[in-house]
């Protein structure tokens, strides 16, 4: 289901309420992601979390900006796609990371992450993580 443009506007408005925070965010995204799936971590390069994080997060913005016209970014998201299939991510380990960015919104917002704002971002989530195992060709 397409997220709505109310979606769209409490996407964008907790983002940007986040934007001072995103250093230290990413970094809290990948300590809750290794919480939850200790495994994950050999994924990554053990000295360069930090920006692995920042990483993740611009890659957040370009989809955002992107999230009223998915052709906009759809040559990015295919990238992102074929780039987590080479790394070995399979579509089962999306979940743990849905779960990861959830925390670390909460923490970082928190009040301010009511249940239609985490609505809005699961459903843009479960959009991005679709259209990246479908352009990735990622395994179950």
């Amino acid at each position: 289901m397409p997220v709505s443009h109310e979606q769209i506007a409490l996407i964008r408005w907790s983002f940007d309420k986040m934007r001072p925070k995103l250093q230290p965010a990413s970094t809290e995204f990948y300590e809750r992601l290794f919480a939850l799936r200790p495994d994950l971590r050999a994924m990554f390069r053990e000295d360069d979390i930090a920006g692995q994080g920042m990483k993740f997060m611009t890659t957040m913005e370009t989809v955002l900006d992107g999230i009223e016209v998915p052709q906009a970014v759809a040559g990015r998201i295919e990238e992102l796609g074929q780039h987590h299939r080479r790394m070995g991510v399979t579509a089962e380990m999306f979940g743990p990371m849905e779960e990861a960015l959830i925390e670390t919104l909460r923490s970082v917002m928190g009040e301010d992450l009511g249940a239609d704002v985490e609505t809005a971002w699961r459903a843009a989530y479960a959009d991005l993580k679709d259209a990246m195992v479908k352009a990735g060709d990622i395994p179950d």
